[in-house]
């Protein structure tokens, strides 16, 4: 009785062991994997549908910097039809911080991605400022699709653009069809494209700015009769 008493209580033992070691090869390679920045950091992808889809290794277009291995909160909120409606926001703090006309960013946003921080053009430029790879990869942008970073570098970029050039359209145009052709044309390039481009911007602009000024004295308006 005694000997098969201890059998068991060697088998419990054992199984218990066996089993502690398991969690803590499987607790080990968790928190090894984790420690990555691909586990750390969460994406997401917005479906046409409205749907939203998580991942810690995103693949393929579309993906947009969710939470960083903070946790905290997320970078990136939505609206009820699933878009990200802090982008608005985001353009008022960057354009506070580099010193530049929020509406001027407005515009070119618009006129480049219509606000879609996931588009991608035929030739490769990508997320709501339109970088190309080249150019992002200058500028250390390490995510062009992340709204941010996206539009921290197309303010750094066209601001350098209009210190260099002295003239708004012209930095637009080179921000369009790159710095090498406005240099060899000495100006505006003849491009159907890039004409009609400078001329969308520069409405647009115009368009943003009214519309603020209007708004803010409707404001006005309203508080003195409050």
């Amino acid at each position: 009785m005694i000997n098969d008493l201890a059998f068991y209580c060697a088998e419990v033992c054992r199984l218990i062991l066996k089993k502690s070691l398991l969690v803590a090869m499987f607790l080990t390679v968790v928190f090894g994997l984790c420690t990555s920045e691909a586990c750390a950091e969460i994406y997401v992808r917005v479906h046409q549908d409205g749907k939203k889809e998580f991942t810690n290794r995103p693949s393929g277009p579309g993906w947009l910097l969710y939470m960083t291995d903070s946790g905290v909160e997320p970078l990136i909120t939505f609206s009820e039809n699933g878009k990200p409606r802090d982008i608005e926001a985001i353009i008022s703090d960057i354009s506070t911080q580099y010193a530049i006309d929020a509406h001027l960013v407005k515009a070119i946003i618009k006129a480049e991605s219509n606000y879609n921080p996931s588009a991608v053009s035929a030739k490769g430029a990508q997320g709501l400022m339109q970088l190309m790879p080249a150019t992002a990869r200058q500028l250390k942008v390490k995510r062009p699709f992340d709204p941010e970073q996206n539009i921290i570098g197309g303010v750094k970029y066209i601001k350098g653009l209009i210190a260099a050039y002295g003239d708004l359209a012209t930095a637009l145009a080179a921000y369009n069809s790159g710095p090498g052709v406005v240099k060899r044309y000495a100006g505006i390039p003849p491009y159907r494209e890039t004409i009609n481009y400078v001329k969308k911007v520069l409405r647009l602009y115009d368009e943003y700015k009214k519309e603020s000024a209007s708004r803010i004295a409707v404001e006005g308006s309203f508080q003195e009769k409050n």
